[in-house]
């Protein structure tokens, strides 16, 4: 059997309930703990980012989970979990990063223009994890208020790995911090129109698989066991497009059975 080095994968999620990981079928948490403000939460990984090449899979992972549960400011904790009577701990099984694909990924950039040289072809997940936060924060400061570099420098040492020196993160962060200066900290109409889509299309997803999961989701099943949609967007006060639609991605992704057993 080979042996392998583990790394945690570990964040804090502000105002979360801890069953935010089933709404991209993520595997089940090594470590799972309650607090006031929200839950810590982590996977133990069978690998160490000690590479370039794992230090990008590592990165890409991360960036896809913070901009996955972006409503949930996520923050990555770079250290173990503290072994508290509360949590919910279980380290017998370990994860491998491919059993975390089904987290989204910014596929869609490859089809718009890209304003960032570094992100043609393959999307750089990490550079627009780094690039959504900065608008986050333009957007909590008032467009055309400077944006502190600092601020972009340490969410990115602290959430991505990087070699001792931090060269690439540091270069990432000038680029957006540059970008948005010259432009007088104020965001495209696209890049608002995107970040106001995205929020929507979160938020439904979130009701729906609520719905669907939660302790009512029986008043959501007909008796031939299929879903019943009409119910869903009565109540959700949806579309029938978007229901449908959310929950077709929910069987694919295995989060829901396409007909339940009654």
């Amino acid at each position: 059997m080979q042996l392998y080095q583990k790394t945690w994968l570990y964040f804090f999620l502000w105002d979360a309930q801890g069953d935010e990981f089933l709404e991209y079928n993520l595997p089940q948490p090594n470590y799972l703990l309650h607090a006031q403000k929200g839950v810590f939460i982590g996977w133990l990984i069978n690998g160490y980012p000690g590479t370039a090449k794992s230090r990008e899979y590592f990165n890409d992972i991360i960036a896809r989970f913070i901009i996955a549960y972006k409503q949930n400011k996520p923050d990555r904790l770079p250290y173990k979990p503290v072994e508290e009577r509360e949590a919910h701990l279980n380290t017998k099984h370990t994860w491998e990063l491919k059993n975390f694909q089904n987290l989204p990924s910014l596929y869609w950039l490859n089809k718009k223009k890209i304003w960032t040289a570094e992100s043609v072809g393959t999307v750089d997940q990490v550079f627009w994890a780094i690039k959504l936060y900065t608008e986050e924060l333009i957007k909590e400061f008032g467009e055309g208020i400077p944006v502190p570099y600092e601020l972009l420098q340490d969410y990115a040492f602290n959430n991505f790995f990087d070699r001792k020196d931090k060269s690439t993160l540091r270069a990432k962060c000038r680029n957006i911090w540059n970008w948005y200066n010259e432009r007088s900290w104020k965001m495209t109409r696209r890049e608002r129109a995107l970040t106001n889509a995205k929020s929507v299309k979160e938020k439904k997803r979130r009701q729906i698989l609520n719905a669907v999961t939660g302790i009512m989701k029986d008043e959501y099943i007909k008796p031939d066991g299929t879903w019943n949609i009409y119910k869903l967007t009565k109540d959700l006060g949806m579309s029938d497009n978007t229901v449908r639609k959310h929950i077709k991605v929910f069987i694919q992704e295995g989060i829901i059975p396409e007909k339940v057993n009654i």
